[in-house]
C-alpha cells in the first residue's frame, strides 16, 4: 500500500489539541493525525483481511444463542492485561520491535473481536431480538 500526502487547514484550536495529545502520547502530530483519520473513516471490505471477512460471513449461519455467545464475547484476560500494559509502555517509551509486534498483534485481536461482536448484534437485531435497551431516566 502507497501513501499519499494531503494538506490540510485546521483551525488554531484543532492544532493545539493534535500538538497536545500528541505529547501526552509521545507521539508526532501527524501520526495523532493519520491514527484520528484511520479510526474515524470507516472501513472498505477490501480493508478487512480475507480470514477476517471469512468470520464475519459466518455469522450469519450462526443460530441465536451462538450468536449472543459471540456478541457478548470477551478478550482472553490475559490478552487484554498485556494489551493495557504495552500500551501504558508506549506512552513513556519507544516499544522495542518485539513489544510493538506483539501490541500490534493484539490490537489487531481486539479489532477482529470488535468487529464481530459488532456483526452479531446486527444480526440478531436483525432477526427481531432487542439488543440495545433504551436508557430509561
Amino acid at each position: 500500500m502507497s501513501d499519499q500526502t494531503i494538506t490540510v487547514t485546521l483551525p488554531d484550536s484543532v492544532c493545539e489539541r493534535i500538538k497536545t495529545t500528541a505529547r501526552a502520547a509521545s507521539l508526532t502530530a501527524e501520526e495523532v493525525i493519520r491514527q484520528s483519520v484511520i479510526l474515524l473513516l470507516p472501513a472498505f471490505e477490501s480493508d478487512i483481511p480475507a480470514n477476517l471477512r471469512f468470520s464475519l460471513t459466518k455469522l450469519s449461519l450462526l443460530n441465536d444463542i451462538q450468536l449472543w455467545k459471540t456478541a457478548n464475547s470477551v478478550m482472553k484476560k490475559e490478552h487484554q492485561v498485556r494489551l493495557e500494559k504495552l500500551a501504558q509502555l508506549q506512552k513513556y517509551r519507544v516499544l522495542p520491535d518485539d513489544e510493538q509486534a506483539e501490541l500490534d498483534h493484539l490490537m489487531d485481536e481486539a479489532q477482529q473481536l470488535m468487529l464481530c461482536k459488532a456483526e452479531a448484534k446486527r444480526l440478531l437485531a436483525q432477526r427481531g431480538h432487542v439488543v440495545f435497551r433504551p436508557v430509561e431516566h
